[in-house]
């Protein structure tokens, strides 16, 4: 039997891309050391189609994944949203609500009922509505690792807010934990779940049945959550600041 090559010799990297279909679909292709199945992820950020191709698989392989999975490919790219671009009397989504965006006549961003005010010109309101949902998102995931973090008995040096793609958060072996800061204008109780589930890593660097024994424990109620993000996660992505 002969020995199965990890990557067919076309392949000159681990970073090629392959095209399916017609009209043509690109799709990244990366080799992973630690997966262990074929997958394809879609970044609702861009629209950029991953293939992922686990330790001992092959191109082949991969390709044959990738033409089986065309329709499923197609049907995510066709219900992608338009992206959006702040501006006054548009909307922005903040802790679940649609707040909408009007000139303040102060120096600084305020909530009133269902609008939020931010002053300057247009030009700069991006840049400010940005910082603001930054701000608020550290103060809020900060408050609830601490919570969740107290609760397991389990400590974390620090927590970094990211504009993240692929990922709401993450938890270093070290202890670091890292938040995408767009979960601001998500539900609050969705940015507990994802600080519950990042804290919980503190304890099991897994996705394993205890893992999510212990997310449980930290929120009893977190699959209405996690099914939030999953239906929904790509509207907070469609924001352009």
């Amino acid at each position: 039997t002969k020995k199965q090559t990890y990557l067919c010799p076309k392949m000159k990297n681990e970073n090629e891309i392959l095209k399916i279909g017609n009209p043509q679909i690109s799709i990244s292709v990366g080799q992973s050391k630690i997966a262990k199945n074929y997958s394809i992820r879609i970044s609702n950020n861009n629209g950029v189609v991953k293939l992922t191709i686990p330790r001992n698989g092959t191109y082949q392989k991969a390709l044959k994944f990738a033409r089986s999975r065309e329709k499923w490919i197609r049907e995510k790219l066709s219900n992608q949203l338009p992206e959006i671009i702040p501006g006054y009397g548009s909307i922005l989504l903040y802790q679940g609500k649609r707040l909408i965006i009007r000139q303040s006549e102060i120096k600084k961003i305020y909530q009133h009922e269902d609008e939020i005010f931010i002053p300057g010109p247009l030009e700069k309101i991006n840049g400010k509505i940005k910082g603001y949902l930054k701000v608020k998102a550290r103060d809020h995931l900060d408050f609830s690792s601490k919570k969740y973090s107290n609760l397991l008995g389990k400590s974390y040096k620090r927590i970094t807010i990211r504009d993240t793609h692929s990922r709401w958060g993450s938890c270093t072996s070290d202890g670091n934990l890292m938040y995408s800061w767009r979960l601001i204008m998500a539900p609050p109780e969705v940015l507990d779940y994802v600080a519950a589930h990042e804290v919980a890593h503190l304890s099991h660097l897994n996705h394993s049945e205890e893992f999510w024994d212990t997310v449980e424990f930290l929120m009893p109620d977190f699959k209405n959550y996690k099914d939030w993000l999953k239906n929904n996660g790509q509207l907070l992505h469609r924001y352009r600041f």
